[in-house]
């Protein structure tokens, strides 16, 4: 795994954590919990931009929204018991085959 992979890694996880974030601000109105996901998000739009600089944005915003896609869909599955029907697994499944495509 190279350094931009690890970095986008990061971002898709600091965006989800944002969305959990707002999500939870929504459900119980708790100021902290927004605050908290704007600095998420602010953090992973750093990281983003760090990560522009080692890859192209074609590439970069793919790999990005796949990764996002399937890191929501699992917090959507494993903590808000959402169901996981299998157009979103044929989604999954298209989105991996997208990355492992541009990696090669």
């Amino acid at each position: 795994m190279n350094f931009f992979t690890l970095l986008i890694i990061v971002v898709a996880i600091l965006e989800v954590i944002g969305d959990i974030l707002f999500k939870e601000w929504t459900i119980k109105s708790n100021t902290w919990l927004l605050i908290s996901g704007i600095i998420s998000y602010m953090v992973a739009t750093t990281f983003w931009a760090f990560s522009l600089k080692y890859q192209g944005l074609a590439k970069a915003v793919v790999i990005f929204g796949v990764l996002t896609l399937i890191i929501g869909v699992l917090v959507g599955v494993f903590i808000y018991k959402e169901e996981l029907t299998y157009l979103n697994i044929t989604g999954i499944i298209f989105g991996l085959a997208c990355i492992i495509l541009l990696e090669i």
